[in-house]
């Protein structure tokens, strides 16, 4: 016996089977009954058909039966990926191919509901297709396959996520960078999924994201340049791709070149001539050049200068070599503009400075130099200095009686110039006289005279007069000498008692010129002579302008002079319920003061005039010595009038009178004055 195929091919035994596995199909022969069995070893689609069982009986009688295998095959996905992208406003087909035999049924469902074709679904025999993709199409969509003769039924989740092409967002262009600086070059885009960015050099192909200089942050889309140099000025390409496809930018990119100043020299002009002052600076673009003298606050302008029309200001500037020559024009210099200047040139990459020395050479010139007269006496030696400004220094000699001064041992020079000194020792009259200075240089020659005067001791004063008495002091109006050849200095005083001393035993004082001219400490009732003299350097004058006076009787002490902050009508307190009073110790007349008596009362005007409120009075006294007392105890925003008088044994003196107004305001408190104010040094 033996199995034939489909084909009428005999079927292999097992038992003649040379392989390792078993084939697809054998066959088995038992030998219990003898019987012939078909194995399949794992039945495929393909081995369906007829197969034929065929036996030979005594050789001679050919026996044969068949049988037809049909093979059922399950639900089977060939094409159906899970995830799938189709792309934003495109068509595009959501594969699902499915297998089985007999032939299963498919139909779509998208968010559970059933899909059937129209404008915008195509239903095909192994897909779905989308017309014109919208975002809204994203989400999960069922293949559902189903065989009816056998019941099975599966579904095959499918989720359709809608992808964009990247799209870059505008960049502006060009862009300016600057040499020598690290810079960064933004370009975004959008897309879905989130492209990926990478950037390449238009001219040179060059892929940036593998060189030293250069880095690329593919999320951001960042191109970062180190140390940008001349080399990077071009066009690149920005490339933002993902699944959806790449989208491209090109950008311009201009390196700035920072200025730098290649020369400024220092110039000579001599006074009254025309110059130049010339910078060349280098920069990208072509800087802009100025000039600033450095003792001004502000850079010239270009053109003429609105205070100085001399000045004009001008740039010459060649494009092809970004070289910049700034130039300010002086016309007819003068000795101001010496001095140093600052070039500035500027562009968008930054600043450059640099300075350069204008001089001015100028003839000599004794500006600074005070026509002054020097005084000597009692042939003290004094030094004549002359010196002279000029560009360049000037030589000095010295003339006396319009001769060269040489070989005068009186006489020693001391420098040649620009500053030299005439050491004069004046052992005669003859050298009280004019000395000439005379500065010589290349541009030509200056003079200037210095007097050497003979100085004496003052005259005596022009007037005396004793302008105020008390029993124990004299204040006098003294006037000086006039046009003495030095200032005077000091005034002094010599007083006796008259006629019981003599000169010798007379006391004295010396005041400052123009302080109080005043004597105290005289005794009462007693006749007193005065002289006075004056001081210079030179010396004291004769005594003269002798005055005698008898001072009067011991008596009570004279007013006190209240002080005040103003001479208005009303002081100020800063206190809104007490006031500061201060005085100054008026004369005792002979007697010392023992107390001072202050009365206050509050007061009003009335038509202009101040009327005293008699029962709102107060009395406070104050101890000897004391030059200052508080008033406690006010009401705030008031008018007030106090009265002071200072007592001796003779009695109280007349009253110094003021006038305050308290604070209207908030002031101190109490304990925090007299934290600060007990102790009082007088």
């Amino acid at each position: 016996m033996e199995w034939l195929d489909p084909q009428n091919r005999t079927i292999e035994s097992l038992q003649t089977h040379t392989g390792i596995s078993k084939p697809a199909m054998y066959t088995e022969k038992h030998q219990e009954d003898h019987s012939l069995s078909l194995f399949f070893n794992s039945l495929q689609e393909e081995q369906a058909g007829k197969y034929t069982c065929k036996g030979i009986y005594a050789d001679s009688q050919f026996l044969n039966k068949s049988v037809t295998i049909d093979t059922i095959i399950g639900i089977t996905w060939d094409n159906a990926p899970p995830n799938q992208y189709p792309i934003l406003g495109e068509d595009f087909s959501i594969m699902c191919k499915v297998r089985a035999r007999p032939s299963p049924s498919v139909d779509w469902l998208y968010n559970g509901e059933l899909i059937k074709t129209n404008d915008h679904y195509i239903i095909n025999a192994y897909s779905l297709t989308i017309s014109k993709v919208q975002e809204s199409d994203d989400g999960i969509y069922t293949c559902r396959a189903s065989v009816q003769t056998t019941g099975e039924l599966q579904e095959r989740l499918i989720r359709v996520e809608v992808h964009t092409r990247p799209s870059i967002e505008e960049i502006s262009s060009p862009i300016d960078l600057v040499e020598g600086e690290n810079a960064n070059i933004e370009c975004k885009a959008i897309g879905k999924p989130s492209p990926t960015f990478s950037w390449i050099k238009t001219l040179t192909k060059q892929n940036l994201s593998i060189t030293d200089r250069f880095g690329v942050d593919p999320i951001t889309g960042v191109l970062t340049i180190i140390n940008v140099n001349r080399e990077d000025s071009g066009e690149y390409q920005c490339r933002a791709g993902n699944a959806a496809g790449i989208a491209t930018a090109n950008i311009q990119v201009n390196v700035i070149v920072k200025p730098k100043i290649m020369e400024f020299l220092n110039k000579t002009v001599v006074q009254h001539n025309d110059t130049d002052i010339v910078c060349k600076a280098f920069g990208r673009p072509p800087p802009v050049v100025v000039f600033r003298k450095l003792t001004a606050d502000r850079q010239y302008q270009m053109g003429s200068q609105p205070q100085d029309n001399r000045l004009i200001m001008t740039n010459k500037v060649n494009e092809a070599s970004w070289e910049t020559i700034g130039i300010l024009s002086i016309h007819n210099a003068i000795i101001k503009d010496d001095g140093l200047y600052e070039c500035v040139a500027k562009n968008m990459g930054g600043v450059a400075y640099k300075n350069g020395h204008l001089t001015v050479e100028y003839p000599p010139t004794f500006r600074n130099m005070a026509n002054i007269t020097i005084y000597s006496w009692e042939q003290r030696p004094v030094n004549l200095t002359c010196t002279a400004e000029s560009i360049p220094n000037a030589t000095i000699y010295w003339e006396k009686h319009n001769e060269k001064i040489e070989g005068d041992d009186a006489i020693r020079v001391i420098g040649s110039g620009p500053t030299s000194t005439l050491e004069v020792y004046p052992k005669d009259y003859r050298y009280y006289t004019i000395y000439k200075c005379i500065a010589t240089n290349l541009h030509g020659s200056r003079k200037h005279l210095i007097e050497l005067k003979e100085a004496k001791r003052p005259s005596e004063l022009l007037n005396a007069k004793i302008i105020e008495q008390t029993a124990t002091s004299m204040k006098f109006d003294l006037v000086p000498p006039m046009s003495p050849d030095l200032p005077i200095e000091t005034i002094s005083v010599e007083y006796r008692i008259y006629p019981l001393q003599n000169w010798n035993q007379a006391q004295n004082r010396t005041w400052s010129v123009g302080s109080l001219y005043v004597v105290d400490k005289l005794k009462p009732l007693t006749n007193y002579e005065f002289r006075f003299a004056a001081r210079n350097d030179v010396g004291l004058s004769n005594w003269g302008t002798y005055l005698q006076q008898t001072t009067p009787s011991k008596t009570v002490p004279n007013e006190p002079k209240i002080l005040t902050a103003s001479d208005a009508k009303y002081e100020q307190s800063t206190f809104n319920n007490q006031y500061e009073l201060s005085w100054l110790t008026p004369p005792d007349n002979g007697e010392p003061i023992d107390m001072y008596r202050i009365k206050y009362c509050q007061t009003r005007q009335v038509s202009g005039e101040w009327e005293v409120l008699n029962d709102t009075c107060l009395e406070d006294k104050s101890q000897q010595g004391r030059t200052r007392h508080y008033l406690k105890g006010l009401s705030s925003d008031t008018f007030y009038r106090v009265e002071l008088q200072a007592h001796n044994i003779m009695g109280y003196s007349k009253a110094g009178v003021a006038t305050f107004r308290t604070n209207r305001g908030k002031s101190a408190t109490f304990a925090n004055m007299n934290s600060r104010c007990s102790f009082d040094p007088t």
